[in-house]
């Protein structure tokens, strides 16, 4: 073998492990277990129940900084076959359901989201400035949309999914950040919504 062919093989078979690990990792191979619907985590439910969805839609308002991650997370969770629930801000005519707040505290938590079962109770979901501002171990915009998607993923009635799924619906913020529902996501929001 001449050894410019065997560097043309060997410049061949770099390409081809490098793509193949690329492609690996950034495009999972799907299969018909990611289509499926996931369990929830030990002692927690889901459902529209759950939720803070009322007559098909959650009506919202915030007072909260975080503008652009509350937008990422609607926009993220009305995107396809997620349109099922409209998302839309309260008005003068509508019930609340969701409010929008910022805390600040060292709880080791992102945000989270508090739902009250009362009838025509207002529903939270509360970000942690202590995490999510600078120098915040979740500042990153990415960081922010993941927990700001999250628990808007709560509002719609879904719970913590196990690590061994893809899913927004992890305990903790995953690094890199998951930003959107995944298809496990997708498929319990049907499972609920239908």
């Amino acid at each position: 073998m001449t050894p410019l062919r065997c560097l043309s093989a060997l410049a061949f078979a770099t390409f081809t492990a490098l793509t193949t690990v690329t492609v690996s990792y950034a495009a999972p191979a799907t299969s018909r277990a990611a289509e499926t619907a996931a369990p929830c985590v030990r002692g927690e439910m889901e459902g529209k129940g759950e939720s803070a969805v009322d007559d098909g839609e959650i009506r919202y308002t915030e007072t909260s900084k975080y503008d652009a991650v509350r937008k990422h997370a609607h926009k993220v969770w009305q995107a396809g076959s997620l349109s099922k629930i409209k998302i839309r801000a309260d008005s003068a005519t509508t019930v609340n359901d969701l409010e929008w707040r910022d805390y600040k505290k060292k709880d080791r938590h992102g945000g989270y989201y508090h739902r009250r079962s009362g009838i025509a109770e207002t529903d939270y979901i509360y970000l942690n400035k202590e995490y999510l501002d600078p120098p915040g171990e979740l500042s990153k915009p990415g960081f922010q949309q993941s927990v700001a998607a999250h628990e808007l993923g709560h509002a719609l009635g879904l719970c913590h999914k196990s690590d061994n799924v893809f899913s927004l619906m992890w305990k903790n913020v995953a690094n890199p950040p998951v930003t959107g529902p995944s298809d496990v996501d997708k498929a319990n929001y049907k499972k609920i919504w239908g």
